[in-house]
């Protein structure tokens, strides 16, 4: 027996109130004798013997009333029989892997279908009355119905439409979602159901050592859940998938090509000879191309594509060959633009020859075709220069981005002027340079942190004559502006050596680090300040500082981090499948109606909402699918849709599981039970004794003798 308020077990020594109380009047009585006493000897014996036996009853169920009374309260759990007048009610939380590993093809069958059937037997398997809640585990981990159920039936029939298509396991979240389900659960007999095909890179941290905090809370309730870990691997390893694709910009003109660059991954053992790879547009296919792949590698190629109308366009890369085509594709937007402003102001002014401007390598990397005097192809970025203290209100609000190089010092009614405009959502990108005053720069642009600079100057690094030059620290880039140079074939952001360039502090809040030099300084920091953007460069647009202008890397740095601000505010290219859809409308679109069409056709009817700032927004979580996804007005017939790319996590396409082996060492550690099939669950249940709470029948017994103690409290009284 066990019980689920133990601290209130201590209220049973309220008992000993009425025995002291008891021996206390005993003692008290006195006996005198009188003469006529013998006479009435034998009939006083008879009854005194009997007033004994009743006050010995009033004792015992005056004793038993405060023990009963405790013992209901610490509510009692028989542990060591299943079955009680059919009060063997459990409740059951089950964790199902929901990522599209599950839905792999194997000879039993996908491992999500044989644990849906597992799971619809154990559900029925358990007694009437009991109510159990479901919790899909992926990215991110979710409830499949708002509150546990005991229509049990009705959580197979809500897993019928589930799509089991969500990213790698999240299992500290998911066990946080159960220690929180289990405790709006009202049965004393609880167990904790993990249904996995326990997917190699999904467990790794785990098989390794890794611990599960949320897990170790979760055994602390009392009584402690049950816990079983419940594996139904799947037996395919070969698979192909289209890890990602990288477009070469953010934001195109009309006929101007962009290029994507394809990585197609091997996760299996086998080699791939011949494969179609097709791109397809707007849902059109376009052109194919054949590769081969070898085991377990890997193959990066480029396909590239030019529209000839504004707005948002699909791309999507399709792979043909193999026999899970759930991460065959992948998809992009991409924004096609008449133009993007950028607004250029540099600080040098006066007579100035060829490049000695200090955006003019700048204004030639925005706009190469132009420079070049190329009349075929269109630049999407159109440029303007003006003296950086000739930088007004006025020209602000046509502008997208703004370039500021070299400059001494602002006035405060230009600083405000900038702030408002990124605020706003206008991006702002600032290079350093020898006319530049760090002092105002620290005090009025930086502000504490409260300015627009995105942190604080401590002076210079240089490199002295003879030393080796420093360059840009080689790592692995994370930022959507910076990450396509982790693999840009013959541009290397390494190849760029810098003399000069300002010691850059207190980076600190939102501000964060882009790029770095080897010699341990922030190269490029970025910091949001309302809805725009400030990246800070501590060395010189041109080529007074470093030699970063003359490498053929700078056109494409520059013109990814221009679009990169110039779209902060529009959906990403692509995001993860089950994330929020998100989108921002403009306040005269408050009172319209919208309708998202998903990959599977099916409409979705959306209504804006406006928060407490008077944002004007409408969202929606039904982005379980990848694929492109499409809203438009419904007020307006034929309205042009924007578009939106979904795409299933990379991380889930390698099929591969833990063995046996290392899957029950896992559940042996936690101090879970470990099963296979249903045939072994049901042995699990059988050896397992699930308790029953008695406190329904204490509270009936303590009725009883309160009703007895009134009964021989007036008898006696009577006698």
């Amino acid at each position: 027996m066990t019980f689920l308020n133990m601290a209130l077990l201590a209220g049973a020594a309220a008992f000993l109130i009425p025995l002291i109380i008891h021996l206390l009047n005993k003692r008290r009585v006195v006996t005198v004798r009188w003469g006529a006493m013998h006479l009435l000897h034998e009939a006083l014996r008879q009854k005194k013997r009997n007033v004994k036996i009743e006050q010995l009853l009033l004792l015992l169920v005056r004793i038993s009333i405060p023990i009963l009374l405790a013992l209901c309260l610490a509510r009692p759990v028989l542990t060591w029989f299943q079955n009680l007048l059919g009060g063997n009610k459990s409740s059951l939380v089950v964790l199902l892997d929901n990522s599209f590993s599950m839905r792999a093809p194997g000879t039993g069958g996908a491992p999500r279908d044989r644990a849906r059937d597992d799971l619809r037997r154990i559900l029925d398997g358990l007694p009437r009355g009991s109510d159990a809640s479901v919790i899909l585990v992926g990215q991110p981990s979710r409830l499949l119905m708002d509150q546990p159920t005991t229509a049990l039936d009705l959580i197979s029939t809500r897993l019928q439409t589930e799509p089991s298509l969500a990213g790698p396991l999240a299992l500290n979240d998911a066990f946080q979602l159960a220690n929180a389900e289990l405790k709006r659960m009202g049965n004393a007999a609880r167990e904790v159901l993990l249904i996995s095909d326990f997917q190699q890179s999904d467990w790794r941290s785990i098989s390794e050592g890794g611990t599960l905090p949320a897990l170790e809370a979760l055994k602390k309730q009392q009584p402690a859940p049950l816990l079983t870990f419940y594996r139904v691997g799947g037996d395919l390893q070969e698979n192909l998938s289209v890890a990602s694709v990288e477009p070469s910009a953010f934001v195109v003109a009309k006929e101007q090509a962009i290029a994507l660059r394809v990585r197609i991954q091997n996760h299996g053992l086998r080699a791939y000879q011949d494969i179609a790879v097709r791109l397809e547009a707007d849902g059109a296919q376009l052109r194919t191309t054949r590769i081969s792949i070898a085991p377990n590698a890997e193959t990066v190629l480029t396909m590239s594509h030019a529209f000839d109308t504004a707005g948002d366009h699909a791309l999507t890369v399709r792979v043909e060959g193999d026999s899970f085509p759930d991460d065959n594709a992948y998809s992009v937007v991409i924004p096609v633009r008449d133009q993007v402003n950028c607004l250029l102001a540099e600080g040098l002014v006066g007579k100035k020859g060829p490049l000695e401007g200090a955006t003019d390598f700048v204004e030639i990397a925005l706009t190469p075709h132009q420079s070049a005097a190329d009349k075929t192809l269109k630049d999407v970025i159109h440029t303007s220069k003006k003296d950086a203290y000739k930088v007004f209100d006025t020209l602000l609000p046509a502008q997208e981005v703004v370039i500021l190089a070299d400059i001494d010092q602002y006035k405060e009614n230009t600083l405000k002027a900038l702030r408002s405009f990124v605020e706003r959502g206008g991006g702002l990108i600032v290079f350093a340079g020898p006319s530049n005053d760090i002092a105002w720069l620290n005090r009025d642009f930086y502000k504490d942190g409260q300015g627009l600079f995105p942190c604080a100057v401590k002076g210079f690094g240089h490199v002295d004559e003879g030393q080796t030059p420093a360059r840009i620290l080689s790592q692995r880039y994370t930022h959507p502006a910076i990450g396509y140079f982790n693999d840009a074939r013959g541009l290397r952001l390494q190849d760029a050596v810098f003399q000069h360039w300002q010691k850059f502090d207190k980076i600190e809040g939102d501000a964060r680090v882009l790029l770095s030099l080897d010699r341990g300084d922030a190269l490029i920091v970025e910091k949001p300040i309302g809805k725009g953007r400030v990246i800070a460069i501590a060395s010189s647009a041109n080529a007074l500082w470093n030699n970063l202008s003359l490498q053929p890397v700078f056109v494409p740095l520059m013109q990814r981090l221009v679009t990169y601000l110039a779209t902060q505010n529009t959906a990403p290219i692509s995001q993860p499948c089950g994330s929020m859809l998100h989108i921002g409308l403009r306040s005269d679109e408050a009172k319209k109606h919208f309708n998202l069409t998903d990959p599977q056709n099916k409409v979705h009817e959306l209504v804006p909402r406006i928060d407490k700032d008077g944002n004007v927004t409408i969202e929606s979580a039904e982005t379980l699918f990848p694929g492109i996804y499409e809203l438009r007005d419904a007020d307006v017939k034929n309205a042009t849709p924007k578009r939106f790319a979904f795409n299933l996590n990379p991380a889930e396409s390698a099929l591969q599981s833990l063995p046996v082996a290392k899957a029950k060492e896992i559940a042996s550690r936690f101090g879970g039970s470990f099963a296979e099939n249903h045939d072994d669950y049901a042995r699990l249940d059988r050896t397992r004794r699930h308790g029953t709470e008695v406190w329904q029948w204490l509270l009936l017994a303590l009725l009883l003798f309160l009703f007895g103690e009134v009964f021989l409290q007036q008898r006696i009284s009577r006698a």
